[in-house]
C-alpha cells in the first residue's frame, strides 16, 4: 500500500513539474507554425495571430497607463524559456494594456510571452531606425534567477548531528 501511496506522489510531482509556465488555453490559441523571423519580415502579415515569443528585456517604458518593453528576442528552449545564447532575430515590443512595476520587468530579465501580433512600430535605436513587431501580452511570464525549467529533484537521507 505504501508503495502505490509512494508511486502516486512521485508521478504528481513530476507532472506538476513538468507543467509549462503559459497556460494551456493561450497555447491552444498560438500558432505554433509562425517563425520569429517570418514575423520579423512581415508584422503586419500576421496581425491578429498568437504567438509565444521570448527574449531578454532591453528596457520598459509606460506611455498613458500602459507598460511597453523592448525585448532582444532568444529562441526558446525547454518549457519555452528563452536560451541565453549568442543567436537573436531581431527585437520586439510587447505592450501590456496596464501599467507593470519596471521593478519586477526590468532590464536583462528573460521573458516568456503568449501575445497578440497587433502591428509595428519604428523606434530609434543609436542612430538607425527600426521597425518592431508589436505585440499585445495576453500571458507573460518573468524567469528568476535560477529558474531553468527543468524539474527539480532532491533524493536523500539525512544524519544530523553536532560534533563537539
Amino acid at each position: 500500500m505504501w508503495n502505490s501511496f509512494w508511486l502516486i506522489v512521485a508521478t504528481i510531482i513530476t507532472i506538476a513539474s513538468c507543467a509549462p509556465v503559459l497556460s494551456s488555453e493561450v497555447r491552444r490559441l498560438a500558432d505554433g507554425n509562425l517563425t520569429f523571423q517570418q514575423l520579423i519580415q512581415d508584422p503586419e502579415a500576421y496581425r491578429g495571430k498568437i504567438v509565444i515569443v521570448g527574449g531578454r528585456i532591453l528596457q520598459s517604458f509606460t506611455e498613458e497607463g500602459q507598460t511597453w518593453l523592448e525585448v532582444l528576442q532568444q529562441p526558446l528552449g525547454w518549457q519555452d524559456k528563452p536560451e541565453s545564447s549568442d543567436i537573436s532575430y531581431g527585437r520586439f515590443l510587447v505592450r501590456f494594456p496596464e501599467y507593470k512595476d519596471p521593478e519586477i520587468y526590468q532590464k536583462d530579465q528573460l521573458i516568456t510571452v503568449a501575445a497578440e501580433i497587433t502591428g509595428t512600430r519604428q523606434r530609434m535605436i543609436d542612430t538607425i531606425e527600426y521597425r518592431y513587431p508589436v505585440v499585445t501580452s495576453r500571458e507573460a511570464h518573468i524567469w528568476q534567477p535560477g529558474e531553468d525549467g527543468s524539474p527539480r529533484f532532491h533524493f536523500g537521507i539525512g544524519i544530523g548531528g553536532v560534533i563537539r
